[in-house]
Formats: C-alpha cells, sequence, structure tokens
C-alpha cells in the first residue's frame, strides 16, 4: 500500500470520532504488514520463499484478499494478476523501460506468473505452490499493489459501521480509491467525488455521489506505464485512464487497474460477472477530437454525477 489515507467522519462527538479512526489506521497497519512486498516478515514475503510442496498458513484477511483476487482474476479473464511480482521486479531494474528487457528476460519472468500456480485450501488456511509454466521452482512473488489498499478501505467501512455504529463516513486511499456510506449533509445524495485530472471536464463529469460503494481510478499520469499485461507481457495502456465502481473498494481497485488493458468486450463482461460493478473508461486522443467523438466510454453500473 505505502499510501496515506483518510477518514471523514459525521459525528457530533468528537472524541469518540477520533477514537474510531485511531482504531481504523492501527488496522490498516497491520494489513500493511501482511501484505507489504517490501517488509521480509510480511506474509507476501513468507509465501514468496515457498518451494513447490511447502505448505504456509495465511491470516484470514490474506486468505480472503487471495480469494478476492483469484475471482476477478477469473472475471477479467487473467488480465488482474496479482502474481506479477516477477515482471514487476524485472521492470523496476530497466526504469519500467519494456524495450530494455531481452526477449529471453520478459519470456522468464512472464512464465513465474499466473494464478493457477497457486493452490488455496480455505478451509485451513494454507497456500502452497506449483512450479512455474517452465517447470521451475522459481518463487512466486505476490504484488496485490492497489487491490490491497482497496481491501483496507474495505475493513476499515466494516469497521466503522460494525464496531462503531457510523452511518456516514468517507475514507480514501492515496486521493485514488474512495469508498463511501450514507451522505455528506442531512438529507443529500450520498459523498460528491471528483474525477480527477485533465479528464473531468473532458468526460463531462464532474462528480460521482457515493453513499454505498467504491470508486477508484488509475492511469499514467503519476507513475508512468506501471501496470502490466501478464498476458501478452507488455504496459497495460489500450486506454489512457480509467475508472470503476463497485460494491467493494478491493473490486473497485482490481477492475480499474485491469480495464486498462482490457478489450470493450472484456470489459463489458467483467461488468457483468462482477455484480454491480461498472467502468468508464477514456481514449488517449487529442483534445480536438472530442467534438468529433466522445473520448470516454462507459461499462456495467457506473454512476452518473
Amino acid at each position: 500500500m505505502s499510501t496515506v489515507f483518510e477518514l471523514l467522519v459525521i459525528e457530533d462527538d468528537r472524541q469518540l470520532a477520533g477514537s474510531a479512526a485511531y482504531a481504523v489506521f492501527q488496522k490498516v497497519d497491520k494489513l500493511e504488514q501482511l501484505f507489504s512486498r517490501f517488509l521480509d516478515a510480511s506474509e507476501v514475503a513468507l509465501i514468496s520463499r515457498l518451494k513447490p510442496g511447502e505448505t504456509f498458513r495465511v491470516a484470514p484477511e490474506m486468505m480472503d484478499l487471495l480469494l478476492v483476487s483469484t475471482r476477478i482474476c477469473a472475471a477479467t479473464g487473467g488480465c488482474f494478476d496479482v502474481t506479477v511480482g516477477v515482471v514487476m521486479d524485472a521492470l523496476r531494474e530497466v526504469k519500467h523501460r519494456w524495450q530494455a528487457l531481452t526477449s529471453e528476460e520478459r519470456d522468464n519472468a512472464l512464465a513465474a506468473c499466473g494464478m493457477n500456480r497457486l493452490v488455496i485450501d480455505t478451509q485451513n488456511l494454507l497456500v502452497s505452490i506449483k512450479p512455474d509454466r517452465l517447470g521451475r521452482a522459481t518463487p512466486l512473488e505476490l504484488d496485490f499493489g492497489a487491490i490491497a489498499k482497496g481491501y483496507a478501505l474495505d475493513m476499515a467501512c466494516e469497521m466503522l459501521e460494525k464496531d462503531w455504529d457510523f452511518k456516514d463516513f468517507l475514507i480514501h486511499g492515496g486521493t485514488s480509491t474512495v469508498a463511501a456510506r450514507g451522505s455528506m449533509e442531512e438529507g443529500g445524495a450520498g459523498w460528491p467525488v471528483d474525477v480527477g485530472g485533465e479528464w473531468r471536464q473532458r468526460a463531462g463529469l464532474e462528480t460521482v455521489r457515493l453513499c454505498g460503494g467504491a470508486l477508484s481510478g488509475s492511469g499514467f499520469e503519476v507513475k508512468g506505464a506501471h501496470v502490466v499485461d501478464v498476458r501478452v507481457g507488455q504496459a497495460a495502456a489500450r486506454h489512457g485512464a480509467a475508472w470503476a465502481y463497485a460494491p467493494k473498494a478491493a473490486e473497485a481497485d482490481a477492475l480499474s487497474t485491469a480495464s486498462l488493458a482490457m478489450k470493450p468486450a472484456e470489459i463489458e463482461r467483467a461488468c457483468a460477472e462482477l455484480e454491480g460493478c461498472g467502468v468508464m473508461v477514456a481514449r488517449g486522443q487529442p483534445q480536438w477530437m472530442d467534438r468529433l467523438c466522445s473520448p470516454v466510454r462507459t461499462f456495467g453500473a457506473f454512476p452518473r454525477a
């Protein structure tokens, strides 16, 4: 995750709200300890040390996130894949310049990926791995990326609703993903959430109203072409930007990421399989072309202002 989380809550008791916020951020910190690739003692790091045939008992949150990731991988036809860590490591070595990787380096990295390498025992919370596509005992490098952030937001929402009985709140992670419940004002229609960047006006979408779901955006303005399509071994840059709406923030995060690489028919199919989800993608075209054809297209249950 490694990002900033902020919480807005409607509550007259300032001390109560502060206590709830503290508890939420404590939970987020604990999830960071589980999901980070860059902490030697995280469960992601421990899974990467497994050899075929070995098993590791994971925390319930890790199992839950693995199952969510598996479901979204299937819905997106393999476009969303959290086993992409080996490829991401190879790209970091060459500063995300695909052309700097040799064909052999790319093929070897891609062969180490694949959700089908994971063997999951949900009843006993056990995880093991299979050899890679070349029959090698290569590490399975999980890289949850944004979906871990979305999952943390979902856990925060669950705590605020069940443990603290809050009805009206909004929480975001890194400003790219936001989840909300209730409304910002009495009798209002949810929380107004802006679509950022140059697309705000070009999409004709000043705000999206959230009251019981999550919205996530992905693009290349900040980090460049950092999203990988492991199906073909190249940057996921079919669209200039993508936003996804979903009942859960983890779904919204994963779907917005995957949509950068998916064809329209694939996005439509994913939205149909993931109940209550919707996507808006932006075509990377010069702004003057907007007068001839809209740069955006929506799918599924994507909300309008």
